[in-house]
């Protein structure tokens, strides 16, 4: 009731200012120019005329596009907008009425050039599997790679800047905005070709590369239902990506082929698991004795179509309508059974967004967006049937955990998995102007469910390390696991929860030069609730995030020199990969973990069905649970310079508070008269009516500084490009990143948690470069001859990134004694005897004993503590890559001076230099320190055809 009260509070608030809103008028001009993709365009020549009184008036656009007349007379003006590059536009009868208010009229230029740039950076390894939910392929990114951070040019209280620094804004809400109406027909069918046959060798492979090939296709069409008052636009794709993934696993040797246990039983359940790694043998010992390079298939079908729609009712108001749909099937690869999950994901969406104009001064917006997503991972048939023979069903998860000496079977122990996920979210918005006063304010109410089935350790995980005084490999041919864990109970869940967002934003022109921005949001998170009510949510609703922002711009003396500033709050949320966590509670579900297990009767013969008095493990959230939120400040100073060049020199910073992570505890401890070994953990727990307890809490602060220095020439009639610099750093108080929960385990729960853990953030990139250019060598002009026009008028472009590697950390690789605490969590720390390489980093597969070597560290930590290695220390390989793309447009003879046929040619990391991946961190393996993979493919050439119709 409280809840509906206070919501009902806040909508009057904002009825409230948006009445006071309507009932104001004004006379001026102001808005933005932008291009096709929304960039922003500055330096466009504005031109206002009014024709009966041949007024007129010109002014350039800023930095962020904008233009501003004011003080205009009433009467109906012809707006013209001009820029090298662009094609001149000319927006006609533009009212101003009388009054102290503005017409905010935005407008969108098109390029002239038909200049296609090369975006991106290199392909990432395909032997890498990521599962493309929640925010998994953001924190590859950034684990891999590091953040990419964006430098806000002003923080606007209608969009929430939460990740947005970093590249990555979790929290923004794609709005479907109104376009210019298509003049008339047009489409295009286009092809992309990749061979591998073309394709250079990654680092790695052994051999030749194996046949690979993608294949894209497809089509764009679209032009007037209706003149000047209606177009539509649709767009369709298709790729198929088949052939062999090259990649690198740990296999048994010859010798370890054959189980070794005195029991048959285990023999013949040891033997089938065997089954399950490829019957080559290690083809790379320099690295390791069992790597193997090898091949397996992979097909991944996808299929993609979108449908827009503009309509304008009248001519001030405008209606935009976008569809898009996507469905994909991917076949895993497997370099050993079951390495990965059968992926199908169906994301569609639909939005609309209808923008009224009340008057030239005043306009209201309605938004309405739904998104949908289904996605169902499963067990492969490799997997499933690999212990048929013996009538075990389904098959239980091999993991090596820290040691890694051998590759894992199975493709983890959280599938099979399914989710059906529905966003909805609607956004009405006033915007008005008054005077010096550009006004907007609206909310944004979402509505999220969640139908899920997250099996975690539904099949069982059987868990071999190194123990008992052996490797883990010999502990996996004598049958002998350290630890099985499986989750029994239902594990479907449904949740839904409300995010509610209401806004207020002011941006003041205060005089000649001086521009001021001001705005409020503020953000109500809901407590989610469980369909069925089988599970609880013990937080309550988030509701006092109130995110104040602030901005100005000053324009000394009107010249070339604009000095930027601003301050912001973003609050984030509390993603469901969070709160699903309390769904694997008693008595709906139980955490069953046993230590020292009989391969064949891991569970002693327990009932599964019977809720029983066995122990559980729980997975608790905090009553205090709250979203996490960021302080944002920015100060810039940008000046254009002569020949074409601007110049921006600024600092970007944040401070992050409440990050979420997950305390570790009721871990085992030392008691007298008990054995401190591996079976004896649960008999060592402070609480021994429950295995480890796994609470998720806030409580780790992330910190980032950055210093940009960026460069850009944009007005050649050949060459363009840009150049960015970015010295920053990036400080984490725990493991977690603002993409994701931290784990807890890398700590003793007795020390000081945040202190212990206070280090360089995972995605921490002390120096990163990125240069963009295109070049454009003359056109063919009107002579006719064959070779001139094949070799003229061809355009390159490309990118180079050149980045710090990220940091990472060194664990014992095992929680037996001699190795670990020996307090049922892994992830411990070795005590550091060689304090020289701190910092350093493992770059190459060559040199990586120059760092790390066994003997540098001593992995004897006391019982229940931890050892005086610090977090994340050693860095792994840095980013050197360069992109290129070739472009050649063939024009039909006689036909208009429009391209009709486009070629073009890619190159991804052209100079096939590899990015390695981490170094192995457990000093109990056998191939600890080593680099056994890269984060990047080979150089990668694609070919396109496209013809325009």
């Amino acid at each position: 009731m409280k809840r509906r009260q206070y919501l009902l509070r806040t909508l009057l608030v904002v009825g409230a200012v948006f009445v006071s809103v309507l009932t104001v008028r004004g006379a001026s001009i102001t808005g933005r120019i932008t291009d096709t993709e929304g960039a922003p365009v500055p330096g466009a020549q504005i031109n206002v005329r009014e024709d009966q009184s041949d007024f007129s008036r010109a002014a350039v656009t800023q930095e962020d596009g904008s233009y501003f007349f004011d003080s205009l007379p009433p009467g109906v003006y012809a707006v013209t907008v001009r820029k090298s590059g662009f094609n001149p536009l000319v927006q006609k009868n533009v009212t101003v009425g009388d009054g102290d208010g503005a017409v905010q009229l935005n407008l969108r230029v098109g390029s002239n050039r038909r200049q296609t740039g090369m975006s991106g950076a290199e392909e990432l390894n395909p032997n890498v599997f990521v599962v493309k939910l929640d925010a998994n392929a953001i924190v590859r990114q950034l684990y891999n790679r590091g953040a990419n951070p964006q430098f806000p040019r002003e923080f606007r209280s209608q969009e929430n800047s939460y990740g947005a620094l970093y590249g990555y804004p979790l929290r923004k809400v794609e709005l479907v905005r109104p376009r210019t109406l298509l003049p008339a027909f047009h489409g295009s069918l286009y092809g992309f070709h990749q061979n591998s046959a073309l394709n250079a060798r990654s680092f790695f492979t052994v051999g030749k590369l194996r046949p690979a090939r993608r294949n894209e296709y497809g089509g764009t069409i679209g032009g007037p239902l209706s003149r000047d008052k209606a177009s539509i636009y649709f767009a369709g794709s298709q790729v198929r990506d088949s052939g062999y993934v090259n990649g690198n696993v740990q296999v048994p040797l010859l010798e370890e082929r054959a189980p070794r246990s005195p029991d048959p039983r285990v023999n013949a359940l040891i033997a089938r698991m065997l089954e399950g790694y490829p019957k080559e043998l290690p083809n790379l010992p320099h690295l390791s004795p069992r790597h193997l390079n090898t091949n397996a298939v992979r097909d991944i079908r996808s299929t993609a179509f979108s449908t827009r729609l503009d309509y304008r009712p009248r001519a001030m108001d405008q209606l935009a309508f976008e569809q898009r749909f996507f469905d994909s099937t991917e076949q895993p690869f497997e370099l050993v059974a079951g390495q990965n999950p059968v992926t199908f994901l169906r994301p569609q969406s639909y939005h609309l967004t209808y923008i009224y104009t009340h008057s030239p001064q005043t306009l209201a917006r309605l938004s309405y967006n739904f998104d949908r997503l289904a996605a169902r991972l499963d067990v492969t048939e490799q997997y499933k049937n690999l212990l048929a023979p013996l009538g075990i069903s389904p098959v239980p998860e091999i993991s090596f955990g820290r040691s890694g000496d051998l590759q894992n079977l199975g493709p983890g122990f959280s599938f099979p998995r399914k989710r059906v996920e529905n966003r909805f979210h609607i956004a009405p918005e006033v915007s008005h102007v008054r005077g010096s006063h550009r006004l907007s304010g609206g909310f944004l109410l979402s509505r999220l469910q969640i139908n899920d089935l997250q099996s975690d350790n539904s099949r069982g995980v059987f868990d071999f390390n190194t123990n008992f005084g052996r490797s883990a490999v010999e502990n996996f041919l004598l049958g002998r696991p350290t630890r099985f864990k499986i989750n029994l109970g239902e594990f479907y869940r449904g949740f839904r929860n409300w995010e509610h967002g209401f806004y207020f934003h002011d941006i003041i022109q205060l005089k000649t030069g001086w521009t001021l921005s001001l705005g409020l949001r503020h953000e109500v998170i809901t407590v989610p609730s469980e369909v069925n009510q089988l599970t609880a949510i013990p937080y309550r609703t988030d509701a006092n995030n109130f995110a104040p922002q602030f901005g100005f711009a000053w324009n000394p003396g009107g010249g070339k020199t604009v000095v930027r500033g601003g301050y912001g709050i973003a609050f984030g949320t509390i993603f469901p990969v969070m709160y699903q966590r309390a769904r694997f509670n008693p008595p709906a579900v139980r955490v069953i973990s046993i230590d020292d297990p009989n391969l064949i009767d891991p569970l002693g013969g327990m009932e599964l069905a019977s809720s029983g008095t066995q122990r559980s493990g729980l997975n608790l959230l905090s009553p205090d649970l709250v979203a996490p939120y960021t302080h944002l400040y920015t100060l810039t100073i940008e000046r254009e310079l002569p020949a074409g060049l601007s110049l921006r020199v600024g600092y970007m910073g944040s401070r992050t508070f409440q990050l979420p992570w997950e305390v570790v505890s009721n871990r085992a401890k030392p008691v007298p008269g008990i054995e401190t070994n591996t079976r004896t953990i649960n008999q060592r727990r402070p609480d021994p009516g429950f295995l480890e307890i796994n609470t998720v809490t806030n409580g780790s602060i992330a910190y980032f500084d950055a210093l940009q220095v960026a460069a850009e020439k944009r007005l050649g009639q050949r060459l363009t490009w840009s150049a960015r610099y970015t010295f920053s750093k990036a400080i984490n108080s725990g493991d977690a990143t603002f993409a994701d929960i931290g784990t807890g385990r890398h700590i003793s729960m007795d020390d000081d948690i945040i202190g212990d853990l206070k280090g360089p953030s995972a995605f921490d990139t002390p120096h990163a470069l990125a240069i963009a250019y295109r070049f454009q060598l003359p056109g063919p002009g009107r002579s006719r001859g064959l070779l001139t026009q094949l070799l003229g008028g061809w355009q390159a472009s490309g990118n180079i990134t050149l980045r710090s590697g990220t940091p990472y950390m060194v664990h014992t690789g095992s929680d037996a004694p001699g190795f670990g605490n020996v307090d049922g969590v892994g992830g411990d720390r070795p005590n550091l005897l060689n304090p020289s390489i701190l910092g350093k980093s493992v770059d190459h597969p060559d040199t990586f004993r120059s760092v790390l070597r066994p003997e540098f560290f001593d992995t004897n930590i006391p019982f229940g503590g931890r050892g005086n290695l610090g977090f994340n220390n050693i860095r792994s390989d840095a980013m050197n890559n360069w992109n290129l793309a070739v472009v050649k447009d063939f024009l039909f003879r006689g036909g208009e001076q429009t391209p009709a046929v486009q070629f073009r040619a890619e190159f991804y990391n052209l100079l096939n230099h590899p990015q390695f991946d981490f170094f192995a961190p457990h000093v109990a393996n056998e191939i600890f320190g080593k680099i056994t993979n890269t984060v990047n493919r080979g150089r990668i050439v694609q070919f396109m055809l496209r013809l325009r119709l």
